[in-house]
């Protein structure tokens, strides 16, 4: 994540072209209150899961103020800043590679640093070949102007859609009782300690998900952990097949 900071006059071009604006589906405009840390993380992540986009801090929004009285900047509230800039490297999975940052020199004209010389923060989110969530969040998409939470079935469709979902990374109806393994807690003594329930942490880690309420294993944590994934699995793949074929009646269970 970069930070750069524009001369003084390329930054009164782009705010002239900026100060009449309103909010699309590639942009947005925040000032920089306390709540703003929580609402940034979620238009970024809205924006590398869609198109890419451009949010801009410290210029309030057109349905709030207008001309020059949206110029507020980021010193009405510096440290909320600093939070967002920290959060912005680790609070997505994965991690969004994508975002630069970029300062404009300006003269505030409302808020309490009015009449003083302060910047305007933008935020650039290039579009990314991945899905991206908020760490213990949910997974965010982009509106014409605003963001929507994702369900889970518009997340794997869109995973598929880039390129991410692929056969290791699928649910498998394995009970999570048989990777408490070996394998597993060497990895969990390597990685460090881990909070919460076992299914917790194979979510927190990106190996499980949720389905139709019930905590699943993905392929490559069978592969990881259990004792005798080939046989495990081929047994799974011959029962979803016999029951994508018809070749028996009764409903195979979770091992």
């Amino acid at each position: 994540m970069n930070l750069g900071t524009t001369t003084a006059i390329d930054s009164a071009t782009l705010i002239q072209q900026m100060i009449g604006l309103g909010e699309t589906r590639q942009l947005e405009f925040k000032r920089v209150s306390g709540k703003m840390v929580g609402k940034a993380l979620e238009t970024v992540c809205a924006f590398a899961n869609t198109d890419g986009g451009t949010l801009v801090l410290g210029l309030a929004d057109l349905k709030e103020f207008k001309g020059d009285a949206r110029m507020f900047g980021i010193e009405e509230n510096p440290e909320a800043v600093d939070e967002l800039q920290r959060k912005l490297l680790t609070e997505f999975v994965p991690a969004i590679d994508t975002i630069r940052l970029h300062r404009l020199p300006c003269k505030l004209l409302n808020g309490p640093a009015k009449g003083q010389t302060g910047h305007l923060l933008l935020v650039q989110v290039g579009r990314t070949s991945n899905v991206h969530s908020i760490i213990n969040g949910s997974t965010f998409t982009r509106l014409d102007a605003g963001n929507r939470s994702m369900s889970a079935g518009e997340s794997t469709d869109l995973s598929y859609r880039r390129g991410v979902r692929s056969a290791s990374s699928e649910p498998v109806p394995v009970a999570l009782d048989r990777l408490k393994t070996d394998a597993w807690r060497r990895f969990a003594e390597a990685r460090g300690p881990l909070s919460g329930t076992f299914s917790d942490q194979l979510l927190r880690i990106g190996l499980a998900e949720e389905v139709n309420g019930v905590i699943q294993p993905r392929r490559a944590a069978v592969l990881l952990f259990a004792d005798e994934p080939g046989s495990l699995l081929a047994s799974l793949d011959t029962r979803k097949s016999q029951a994508k074929y018809g070749l028996h009646q009764t409903e195979w269970r979770q091992f």
